[in-house]
């Protein structure tokens, strides 16, 4: 503690390290290496790193996605999609991003109480982001 403020605790997968097989934290999680199985970290965010790779469904409070996801989201708040991201699967969250150079192959769904699978705004897309409006 340096002030009275805590410094929040995170977990970082690196580069080198591939997993298989489910992660359930309570923490934030970076993911630079690669991880094929379902992560739970409903409190916290997820952040897959621009070398990072992703294969399975998220629940988290956020989601940025600058490497590789192909799989399902589920975010309390919010997903951001950077220009380095490929993204393919089904995004549920309150609000979302894509930046300008994105591949994003997706079915999303928007609401106030999401995520849940009825009552949101749903759009479909599938191409690479060029453009946003």
């Amino acid at each position: 503690m340096k002030n009275g403020i805590t410094k929040e605790e995170k977990t970082a997968i690196s580069h080198s390290t591939t997993i298989v097989g489910n992660i359930k934290a309570e923490e934030h999680l970076i993911i630079n290496g690669t991880v094929r199985g379902n992560i739970q970290i409903k409190n916290y965010s997820l952040f897959i790193g621009p070398n990072g790779k992703l294969e399975g469904e998220v629940h988290a409070q956020n989601v940025r996605v600058r490497g590789q996801m192909r799989g399902e989201i589920n975010a309390k708040v919010k997903v951001e999609i950077t220009k380095e991201a490929d993204f393919s699967g089904i995004i549920r969250s309150k609000s979302i991003s894509v930046e300008k150079g994105a591949f994003f192959d997706a079915s999303v769904e928007l609401g106030r109480g999401l995520p849940k699978t009825e009552g949101g705004q749903k759009t479909s897309s599938k191409t690479a982001v060029t453009e946003l409006g």
